[in-house]
């Protein structure tokens, strides 16, 4: 061991151990130890809310934590008076002390015992945020002990809204604690889920900075140049795993401990430089500089020493040894096993969880290494001796984060050794009946996909099925979390600009697109085994060998070692494939050897394919292939699929490589994609099926490849090129019309159209022509992939077409035909065929399935399931359709639809306004808004209470005046408009807006629509129900009124609303989800009111739901109301929803709105009556009674026309309490005019 330069330690260290050394002589020292100032622990400028007497006890109990003699702080903890014990700042410091042992059950229960403690004890704390630290520490802490993400999630949210405007030199200590946790939420995201853009979260601290700085190192920057060098200790902590590279961590490190040499006594010096030596240690000696990351770690153990307690209790060191031993390179597996194995026996290490947990965890490892490079029953015993350690360790500490983390990532990839797939299935098995609501959607994910292997090797296709549908509900369920909050999803690219941000030409633009866009998804989606997003692909090739390996590398290294063993490649082959020289020979077997055994499936990997900037080369990849070609065709000895499987995932994860590239060649991925084609050509059946996917991509390419070289001419029809690749897609098509793929044929006629796409644009007769034909062609087929899962009935349907829908391909044709359209020079023929286009595009889903779900009602279902309608019945909307709905309103209507017609290729940067005039002619309308100036208003409308009320809010929103401005020239006040809007415009009161300064409700009665589809929908179903319906003898319409408002004043409006229409309101407990679902399934019903409370939960919007006295009844409950017997005799009744944001809804891709109102609309609603937010009750009450007024009279065929009512509601309201909350919220949806019973 090299000499200790102590000249090196700071000069407060040297002076620490000076002023310390009379405290280090004895423990009853120790026991009457008191400062001026408290040190040690991580709230110590909130101890004077502490009485007196306490902030000794939890001083010593902060010190002996930080040097990890746990049971003297216990002591200290547990001497602390009873009635202060769960005070929110003594459990903090508590806590802490549990999670430095990682004794997470105890971690949990001290900080639940302290959330309530103001009402407990009846005292405040004064200190703002306390209660905010409690709730991310034990978000945190149940990410690890329950695998769920929900309170981490709130948290982050909570502590983000409170943060984002602190600047970095304003940070409490309390705030840099919170900023802790909440950084290091961030990191564990990605076993949470895999779709999560870390930057919605990572706005906070709000610092200036550069764009490639970190907000984190403002904030450490910040709090160590105040001298506050705990706090900056804990940052750099977290700091230092969102530093990329070792040179930046190297430089936090030592800029923290030439900090230490300036601090002042306030801070326990010895802590923090021993730490931040510790971690310097760790970066030199991952940087290869092993001689300075010594001097570091003895450095480290050197200033641990100064700590002021007894030598025996000082256990510091235990941490220094083990961020050395991390950072260090074995030799050789057993070197590694011997090492963790021995450090696990120290007593010291046996006696901290947390030391020992991670010695475990690697003694299981290298254990593992050992058993995967030779597997015999010893070194599985071996292996499993330590596993089980491990395993049983960490149900004691009660962390089943990690637990889950090592079945299957560790002991799952053991047991698939030995071919032992049942032993592998009941692991999965036993781990959720213990834990069945472990809820981390990645590690759930990766396991069940693993598990899939194992059903496919028993020939267990039903479980196989049944596993692809739980990862689908996985992924559903993780999307629907994130959207409940403001945080980002990932995105696809942005097609509209380069790097630079300047605009592309055309063609080059559309080259762009098809690389962004398609090639990567053609290497992913519908492929066993390939790529990088576990969301696209539901099944492994194989086992993972380690935590996140890839599981095709894991699959190789283990054939390789195999190989090797058994001599099935050559010294030479190997080293060809491992890159372990140029040319090996025989004589460098130790070399070759060496390099294997070090190999991980990363490095493997990086070792086949390059990085992203620099790729293998050809000629070097070339070779790899040649020899895995022969060797996994003639020579592997494994089973003859799964070889087949393997190759063409090795030449797919190349392709995948070449296009992952900054400036990608398209004419290596070309060479790529041949190659796949060529590969399969010959090998088994499930892998010779994706032919006609690689023949298309190879395609895209060859036109990429053409439009570079001929620019100017390269789409026109006629030419060689042209036709060369056109030929190629029609291969496609045969083939995959002879195999019955309607999924490989409706995607290769949309890649068709897409190749006559630009001559459509340039108006090229035979090209529009061809380009519209095989765009119908297209989305028909993608129409009757759906009858396999027609026959679903209520939500399961709905589920089940909400995720088709969302298929990339199928939601691009309309706007690739938009794009084609609008270039129309006919202004009438533009705007028809524009109109014909938005209906298509909003027809994809609800609409479609309401649709179908009407002509099953006239037609009904036939016993076998099957529903007797074909889909080509159902065409588009016509205009023609509109009539008669306009008839029966009097014929004063303007239809007005909203789309944004962008796609590959061509952006449309402003909305399209199309609309149906009252005279039935086809209008469209030049708008002087962007999407991207639409974008900026609506992320800025706030729906908080506080903001509605201010004046503030409706000038914010009338920013959006030009979206309706140009309905000035075409509509007249009176005229009832029909607004279908399109995305994120769903949400907002657009009936707020102006025109020609007139606020738009008074100017025009007004009724929302989320499609056109759906709107004629209801009106056919009002119009069947008015004709079938008969009337009870009192009154003209059969209503029922459910709900328990929250207001006195409500309940009054409910009772006196059940005299006029001469029914009984079903209030407080009488509203229950028997007595609606009784209402709701009755045929004579045609008016349903409920006045109470509404949940909203945007990520999860089926869960979106009446509050009745017994559950909730949700949007699902309310689709699932197909399922009742009387459903189908059950349609056209009005709903009004008077709850806080019944109105509210989730848009999805399809342009589809999910929420309360769609789901009594699609369940035989053909009116509803909803909230856009959150209301006053004296709201409610003045809308029901004004809205209301007009549903009088006893005579037969009295008709309401509700978007008049609604009209009149909102304006009272207005007229009175003129700020937008009051009234903005109030709107109409379906069809507005309600006629009661006939004789």
């Amino acid at each position: 061991m090299s000499e200790i330069d102590t000249s090196k330690l700071s000069k407060s260290a040297q002076s620490l151990s000076l002023s310390a050394s009379s405290f280090n002589t004895s423990e009853s020292r120790n026991d009457s130890y008191t400062l001026s100032s408290p040190l040690y622990g991580s709230l110590t400028c909130y101890y004077s809310a502490l009485p007196i007497a306490v902030v000794p006890l939890l001083e010593k109990a902060s010190l002996y934590c930080r040097v990890r003699a746990f049971d003297e702080s216990h002591l200290a903890f547990e001497s602390i008076d009873a009635t202060i014990r769960h005070h929110p700042i003594v459990a903090y410091e508590e806590f802490l002390a549990y999670w430095a042992q990682w004794r997470l059950v105890e971690s949990a229960q001290v900080l639940e015992d302290a959330l309530p403690w103001d009402q407990k004890s009846h005292e405040h704390t004064k200190t703002y945020g306390l209660y905010s630290l409690l709730r991310i520490a034990l978000a945190k802490v149940e990410v690890f002990t329950k695998g769920d993400f929900t309170k981490a999630r709130d948290s982050m949210r909570e502590v983000k809204n409170w943060l984002r405007d602190v600047w970095v030199d304003q940070y409490t200590d309390l705030q840099v604690a919170c900023i802790v946790h909440y950084y290091f939420l961030i990191f564990v995201t990605h076993h949470a889920t895999d779709n999560f853009d870390t930057q919605s979260f990572r706005q906070i601290p709000f610092a200036p900075r550069a764009e490639d700085e970190l907000n984190l190192t403002h904030l450490r920057c910040a709090v160590q140049g105040q001298g506050r060098l705990r706090d900056a200790r804990l940052i750099l902590g977290i700091e230092n795993g969102f530093l990329s590279g070792e040179d930046a961590k190297c430089g936090a490190w030592r800029s923290l401990i030439e900090a230490c040499r300036h601090a002042d006594h306030n801070e326990p010096v010895w802590a923090v430089e021993s730490t931040a030596r510790s971690m310097l240690a760790q970066s030199l000696r991952r940087a290869g500089d092993s001689t300075a990351a010594e001097k570091e770690t003895q450095l480290a153990l050197e200033v641990a020493k100064q700590a002021p307690v007894p030598a025996e209790r000082n256990k510091t060191h235990l941490t220094i040894k083990l961020d050395q031993a991390k950072a260090m390179t074995f030799p050789n597996s057993q070197a590694s096993f011997r090492f963790w194995a021995e450090f696990s026996e120290e007593e010291m290490v046996k006696a901290d969880a947390s030391i020992l947990s991670n010695t475990l965890d690697k003694a299981a490892e290298a254990a593992l290494d050992i058993l995967q490079a030779n597997p015999s029953i010893d070194n599985k015993a071996v292996f499993w001796e330590w596993q089980r350690r491990y395993e049983s360790l960490l149900q004691r500490l009660g962390d089943v984060y990690f637990l889950y983390m090592s079945k299957f990532f560790i002991g799952q990839t053991a047991l698939t050794l030995f071919d032992e797939f049942g032993a592998s299935i009941r692991m999965h098995d036993d781990f959720h009946a213990q834990y069945p609501d472990f809820g981390l959607w990645s590690l759930l994910i990766a396991g069940k996909r693993t598990l899939t292997y194992f059903y496919i090797r028993l020939g267990q296709q039903d479980q196989v099925i049944k596993i692809f549908s739980e990862i689908s509900e996985i992924i559903r369920r993780q999307e629907a979390f994130w959207n409940e909050c403001d945080c980002e999803l990932y995105a696809p690219l942005d097609p509209t600009a380069d790097s630079s941000g300047t605009s592309k030409d055309d063609v080059s633009l559309f080259a762009d697109n098809m690389r962004k866009e398609w090639w990567s998804d053609w290497v992913h989606t519908g492929y066993v085994g390939s790529g990088r997003d576990a969301r696209d692909y539901p099944v492994a090739f194989g086992p993972q060998l380690a935590k996140g390996a890839d599981p095709h590398m894991s699959t190789l290294l283990q054939w390789l070692h195999l190989a090797k063993m058994q001599s099935e490649l050559t010294t030479d082959e190997l080293a060809c494939i491992i890159g372990a020289s140029d040319s090996v020979k025989v004589a460098d077997k130790v070399k070759v050897d060496a390099t294997l055994q070090q190999l991980t499936p990363s490095t493997l990997k990086l070792t086949l394919y390059g990085t992203d900037s620099k790729p293998t080369a050809t000629a070097r990849w070339e070779s790899i292939l040649s020899v895995l070609e022969d060797w996994l065709l003639r020579r592997a000895k494994h089973d003859e699929t799964k070889r087949h499987v393997l190759l063409e995932s090795l030449q797919v994860e190349r392709l995948d490589s070449l296009i992952s590239t900054p400036n990608p060649s398209n004419i290596y991925i070309l060479q790529a994609a041949e190659k796949i084609l060529e590969l399969i050509s010959g090998l088994c059946e499930e892998v010779e099926k994706r032919t006609v996917n690689w023949r298309n991509l190879a395609c895209n390419a060859k036109r990429m490849i053409l439009a570079q070289q001929n620019p100017e001419n390269w789409w026109n029809e006629q030419s060689s090129g042209f036709i060369e690749i056109l030929d190629m897609y029609k291969v496609s098509l045969r083939e995959s019309r002879e195999r019955g793929n309607l999924a490989d044929e409706a995607t290769t006629l949309f890649f068709i159209a897409q190749h006559y796409h630009h001559g459509a644009l340039l108006r090229r007769p035979a090209a529009f022509d061809a380009f519209t034909e095989h765009l119908d062609a297209s989305d028909t087929v993608f129409s009757k992939s759906r009858e396999s899962w027609k026959v679903l009935k209520g939500w399961a349907k709905v589920e089940k077409l909400l995720s088709a829908v969302q298929e990339l391909l199928r939601l691009l044709i309309a706007p690739l035909l938009a794009s084609v359209v609008y270039q129309l020079p006919d202004e009438d023929m533009r705007a028809k065929k524009m109109w014909g286009t938005i209906q298509l595009a909003k027809s994809n889903g609800l609409g479609w399935l309401m649709r179908t779900n009407t002509s099953a009602r006239s037609k009904r279902i036939e016993d076998s399931g099957r529903l007797d309608v074909d889909l080509e019945e159902l065409p588009t909307l016509t205009s023609d359709e509109f009539r008669p709905i306009s008839e029966d309103a009097g014929g004063d209507v303007c239809y007005v639809d909203w789309y944004n017609g962008s796609c590959l290729g061509r952006e449309i940067p402003n909305p399209i306004i199309v609309c149906i005039t009252a005279t039935g002619a086809i209008k469209a309308l030049d708008v002087s808004i962007s999407w991207k100036e639409i974008d900026a208003v609506v992320d800025g409308f706030s729906f908080e209470e506080s903001d509605l009320r201010k004046e503030e809010a409706l000038q914010w929103l009338q920013k959006l005046n030009p979206l309706v401005e140009p309905l000035a020239a075409i509509t007249e006040p009176g005229q009832t408009l029909v607004l279908s809007p399109f995305g994120s415009l769903h949400r907002l009161p657009l009936h707020a807006l102006e025109v020609n300064g007139e606020l738009l409700i008074r100017r025009n009665p007004i009724v929302y629509s989320s499609s056109l589809t759906v709107l004629n929908v209801v009106y056919q179903n009002r119009k069947a129900a008015e004709q079938s319906k008969t009337a009870p003898p009192t009154t003209n319409y059969h209503a029922a009124l459910f709900g328990d408002p929250p207001s006195p004043a409500g309940r009054k409006a409910l009772k006196s609303l059940a005299t006029k229409f001469h029914t009984e309101a079903q209030i407080g407990d009488a509203s229950t989800s028997s007595n609606l679902l009784a209402s709701l399934t009755d045929p004579s019903l045609n008016l349903l009111h409920y006045h109470g409370h509404v949940t909203f939960q945007e990520g999860d919007p089926k869960d979106h739901g009446l509050e009745l006295d017994d559950r909730r009844f949700s949007l699902r409950d309310v689709f699932d109301l197909e399922l009742t017997s009387t459903y189908q005799m059950n349609a056209g009744y009005h709903v009004t929803l008077l709850g806080c944001g019944s109105g509210m809804s989730k848009t999805t891709m399809s342009n589809d709105v999910l929420g309360l109102v769609s789901a009594f609309l699609y369940a035989g609603a053909s009116s509803a009556v909803s909230a856009l937010w959150p209301f006053d009750d004296r709201d409610a009450v003045s809308y029901t009674r004004a809205f209301y007024a007009g549903f009088e009279g006893d005579g037969a065929g009295v008709v309401v026309d509700l978007a008049k009512a609604n009209q009149k509601a909102v304006l009272e309201i207005r007229g009175k309490r003129p700020a937008l909350y009051h009234w903005g919220c109030f709107v109409v949806n379906g069809w507005w005019m309600v006629r009661g019973f006939g004789d």
